[in-house]
């Protein structure tokens, strides 16, 4: 009976991680949550996992509990790394935007949040976001090329 318990305690707790890595949390500022819904959509329709978008501004990107971030520029992501909040080796450019007051076009960064990094529905984003299809959406809705 014990021996019993211990299998579909095991067998639950694979299924529990198995629900767990198909979706994954994205971390995105206001500005661009419009294309993060279209990239989301699509991401979804294309591989049948599912992105929850937590849009936040400011210091609540920086202390987000989501598994992916898409910063409004390049800062917030290399703090992060440097800091051991998020995997260096996943940090990317995935768009250009207009940052500060001065109207420059500015990297838009990504990164793997330290859990995100073991998320392989994240690791997946990550790369469906250099995709071509991904790019016409982000350049579709003004954040230029890199």
């Amino acid at each position: 009976m014990i021996r019993l318990l211990a299998v579909l305690g095991l067998a639950l707790g694979l299924v529990t991680q198995q629900a767990q890595a198909s979706a994954a949390t994205v971390a995105v500022d206001p500005g661009f949550a419009p294309v993060a819904s279209a990239l989301a959509q699509m991401f979804s329709a294309q591989t049948g996992h599912d992105l929850v978008l937590m849009v936040a501004a400011g210091p609540a990107l920086e202390g987000t509990a989501a598994d992916v971030l898409l910063a409004p520029d390049a800062d917030l992501p290399a703090r992060l790394a440097e800091d051991g909040r998020a995997a260096p080796e996943s940090l990317m450019t995935y768009a250009m935007g207009a940052a500060g007051g001065d109207g420059a076009t500015r990297p838009r960064d990504a990164v793997l949040l330290r859990d995100g990094a073991q998320n392989p529905v994240a690791r997946s984003f990550m790369e469906f976001l250099m995709t071509p299809e991904a790019w016409d959406v982000i350049v579709s809705h003004g954040f230029g090329a890199h």
